[in-house]
C-alpha cells in the first residue's frame, strides 16, 4: 500500500500529458490514462487515486470503468506510468542477466519459469493458446513462440521448447532493449511472475 500510494503521489504532481505519450497510453478527461495491461483496457484515475478494469456496456458497445484491479496488478501499471520515458522499441532481443542489475537476479528467472515448463513440457500448441489469450502475438522464428504485451511499449518474448527424446522442455523470456527505459529489473521480475501465473491459470 505505501509503495502504491507513494507512485500516486508522484504520479499526481508531474504532467500528465507526458506521462501518457512516454507510456504509449491515453489520456481521458485531464486525469484519467487509458492503457492496454495484457489482453485487457484499464484506466488509471489520478484524481481517485484507482485502477480499473475497462468494460464493454450491456449493449456491447462503448467502454465503461468497471472492476478494480487488486493492489498487486495496480501497482504493476503504476510502476510502468512512473518509469516509462518514451523511448523506442529497438527490436533487439536481451535476456534478464543484460538487464541493470540484472547479473545480480538472473539465476532466478529459470525458476520462476519451471512452472511454464511443467505444465506445457509437451504441449507447444496448448502454450501459444493461451499465450494469445492474454495478449499474445505469434513470433515466427521459433516453433513455440510468443510476444507478449504486459503493456504497449514492454514486450516480452517467450519461448518454449517441447522435450523431446534427446533434451527436456525449456522456456526462456527476452526483452526488448529498451525495457530499461519502462520498468526498473526487480520490476521486471515481478511482471514475468504475473505473467507466468496467468499462462499456467
Amino acid at each position: 500500500m505505501d509503495v502504491y500510494n507513494k507512485i500516486f503521489d508522484e504520479l499526481i504532481t508531474r504532467d500528465v500529458k507526458s506521462i501518457s505519450m512516454h507510456s504509449g497510453s491515453e489520456l481521458l478527461d485531464g486525469h484519467k490514462i487509458k492503457l492496454d495491461f495484457f489482453e485487457k483496457k484499464v484506466v488509471v484515475d489520478l484524481h481517485k487515486r484507482g485502477v480499473s478494469y475497462l468494460e464493454k456496456d450491456s449493449k456491447g458497445g462503448s467502454l465503461k470503468v468497471g472492476e478494480s484491479l487488486d493492489m498487486h496488478s495496480a501497482s504493476l501499471i503504476l510502476h510502468y506510468l512512473q518509469n516509462a520515458d518514451g523511448s523506442p522499441l529497438t527490436g533487439r532481443w536481451i535476456p534478464y542477466r543484460e538487464l541493470p542489475g540484472g547479473l545480480f537476479y538472473w539465476q532466478t528467472i529459470p525458476g520462476v519459469l519451471d512452472t511454464v515448463v511443467k505444465k506445457y513440457e509437451s504441449n507447444g500448441a496448448g502454450f501459444l493458446k493461451r499465450a494469445y489469450e492474454i495478449g499474445g502475438q505469434k513470433y515466427d522464428r521459433f516453433k513455440f513462440a510468443s510476444v507478449i504485451y504486459p503493456f504497449k511499449m514492454f514486450p516480452i518474448l517467450m519461448i518454449l521448447e517441447e522435450k523431446d527424446s534427446e533434451f527436456e522442455a525449456d522456456a526462456r523470456v527476452l526483452f526488448d532493449s529498451s525495457a530499461p527505459h519502462y520498468l526498473k529489473t526487480d520490476v521486471v521480475k515481478l511482471i514475468v511472475v504475473y505473467m507466468v501465473n496467468r499462462l499456467c491459470r
